[in-house]
């Protein structure tokens, strides 16, 4: 009787451990970051968003666990930054963002040594159906420079 009960035990221990590990690699996000023409590609296609030539990308980030996210990073002028939202036809209000701390960024200076940073966010529907959340944070560094982190994450 002892013997079954340790062989039992020994089973549900291993048969455990295999699921643990399974629901680990599962919940392990795919990470790529990158300022590659490819990323850049599928990450504006995915937010529906429009890049201004002239922008210099900083980098881009996907992460997928269970939704796909993209964070953008460009560095670019006002009236590029401009041109962007309106090509994108992104016209969600800008707040000025007075707890910096708040925004995960993935490139540029960071946004505490900013005179002044603004936030805006609205909803779009891809083309393929995808609900997402698109986010804009704008570091107006300098009178000529405008560092734009862009986040689209599914909802």
């Amino acid at each position: 009787m002892r013997l079954l009960i340790v062989g039992i035990l020994a089973v549900v221990s291993l048969v455990g451990t295999g699921c643990d590990s399974v629901i680990d690699s599962a919940m392990e996000p795919d990470v790529e970051t990158s300022t590659s023409p490819e990323l850049v590609k599928e990450a504006i296609e995915y937010g529906g968003w429009v890049l201004p030539a002239n922008g210099k990308i900083l980098l881009v980030k996907r992460e997928i666990i269970r939704n796909r996210k993209y964070q953008i990073a460009v560095e670019m002028s006002p009236a590029d930054f401009s041109s962007m939202l309106e090509q994108t036809r992104f016209v969600a209000a800008f707040d000025k963002l007075y707890v910096t701390s708040l925004v995960t960024t993935i490139a540029g200076p960071d946004l505490a040594s900013s005179p002044n940073v603004q936030s805006a966010q609205d909803t779009f529907l891809s083309p393929k159906g995808k609900s997402m959340i698109r986010e804009v944070v704008v570091d107006e560094r300098t009178a000529d420079t405008r560092i734009v982190h862009i986040e689209f994450r599914s909802v």
